[in-house]
């Protein structure tokens, strides 16, 4: 609970020392909060973990700019590697005491700081006059100071974690640029990019905006559409299943594939709407055919509220007992007790489950296990390196082994060739998916309708 006494005596303080304009402003935003229900009052605004304003609650604050602001990315790096090593609780830790020094460097009426995800915060400093000052913060405060890097373990050992910073100055496309920043930060292994409008950024972005319109004007005229890949059973070659994916079906008839859009759907808050209408779709196809279909969700589907009650919903009308979920366990899961709840919900429908992109280098044995997960579903990057790569031959062995003893079925994707296939199939894999055996076709294309 907020000690109410407190924060009142700080805003009575904060009130008297302002200025006429100030004052209205804090009037006005008293006005607004007045007016939220407790829904928008509610801890779904907040990080579970360190109790920071979350990614909605920064959505909604761009949205509601008046003029220019600037909003840095602070990626952690090192916490996929940590997590492998230390475990989920060590990494939380090393997250709360990183939210705890940035608070202090952040600390003032100018900035918020929120918790994105366990990989990344963001900082958003709403007046222009102060850009120069938490730039400098930034650079001398928490980039290059060893004290922000570190984190010390109970037995004294030194965890070091350093961030790669996107910074945005805009007034549109806020979170996209500073998102763009980023990603050319890490590429180029700086610590630190700010989002220019020179060309070849200005060429770039501008691709990036068009590929949201198209996505968004697919969204809105329900032009999400699921395409279907088959996988195989690799003892006799017959079809097991279909793995639903998202296509976008242009005005011109062209189909997107989604490495063109499926960032758009997530930074722009719109993935849980874009998850849901190709659900819908795939349900529909679903009740008419007799064949089982696999569907992709993510951690923030699953963590969802209103996303797992539409699911339950869907599984109420239509069964579930042909469909299996596939998740890609990732350094985005910060709770298995989420999945595990999950998992025990659409079983009681007869539905399976699949961990997808396994051996990816975020993968924990000892979770999988607790998920009773019925496939394991291995990294494509291990898959086509079989042939040419001991390590990656010793690694898929290995969870093919671990797999037959925990009675997990097998599933080799991006197999592209005879070659691949015919070693896949004789180091024990069970079910084969890839180009060589079936491209992603229509619904029509595989019978399906």
């Amino acid at each position: 609970m907020l000690k109410l006494d407190g924060c009142l005596d700080k805003l009575r303080n904060l009130y008297i020392n302002s200025n006429e304009s100030e004052k209205n402003k804090i009037l006005q935003s008293l006005q607004k909060l007045s007016s939220m229900d407790e829904f928008a009052l509610s801890v779904e605004s907040m990080d579970a973990h360190t109790r920071l304003p979350n990614r909605e609650s920064l959505l909604y604050d761009i949205d509601s700019l008046e003029g220019e602001a600037m909003l840095m990315f602070l990626h952690n790096n090192q916490i996929g590697a940590l997590k492998e090593l230390h475990g989920i609780e060590v990494v939380k830790k090393i997250i709360l005491d990183k939210a705890s020094k940035l608070e202090k460097a952040t600390s003032g009426l100018d900035a918020t700081l929120y918790s994105i995800n366990l990989q990344k915060f963001a900082i958003l400093v709403k007046k222009k006059s102060q850009f120069d000052k938490y730039l400098s913060i930034l650079q001398y405060t928490i980039l290059n100071n060893i004290e922000y890097d570190s984190y010390k373990l109970d037995d004294h050992t030194t965890i070091i974690s350093d961030f790669t910073v996107g910074i945005a100055q805009e007034k549109e496309y806020l979170f996209h640029r500073a998102n763009v920043a980023l990603q050319e930060a890490r590429l180029s292994k700086q610590k630190s990019k700010m989002f220019k409008s020179d060309e070849h950024s200005k060429s770039l972005n501008k691709t990036a905006l068009q590929r949201l319109d198209v996505y968004k004007n697919a969204l809105h005229s329900g032009s999400i559409i699921p395409y279907f890949q088959p996988i195989f059973n690799a003892k006799d070659n017959t079809i097991m299943k279909y793995e639903a994916l998202a296509r976008v079906l242009a005005d011109n008839g062209e189909i997107i594939l989604p490495h063109y859009f499926l960032n758009s759907a997530i930074e722009d808050n719109t993935f849980e709407f874009f998850t849901r209408q190709m659900l819908q779709k795939v349900f529909n196809i679903y009740s008419k055919v007799d064949a089982e279909i696999s569907f992709n969700l993510t951690y923030d589907n699953i963590s969802s509220d209103s996303m797992v009650s539409y699911i339950k919903n869907r599984l109420d009308k239509y069964g579930g007992d042909r469909i299996t979920f596939e998740i890609v366990e990732t350094e985005e899961i910060q709770d298995y007790a989420v999945l595990e709840a999950f998992i025990v919900m659409v079983k009681e429908y007869g539905a399976k489950v699949s961990i997808d992109d396994f051996g990816s280098g975020y993968s924990n044995f000892t979770n999988i296990i607790r998920l009773n997960v019925d496939f394991i579903k291995i990294d494509g990057s291990l898959i086509r390196e079989l042939l040419s790569d001991g390590k990656a031959r010793h690694m898929v062995e290995a969870i093919i082994i671990y797999s037959k003893n925990i009675n997990v079925e097998t599933i080799a994707e991006f197999v592209s060739s005879k070659e691949l296939s015919d070693e896949v199939k004789r180091i024990g894999i069970d079910y084969i998916q890839g180009y060589y055996h079936g491209e992603p076709k229509s619904a029509e294309y595989y019978g399906l309708v």
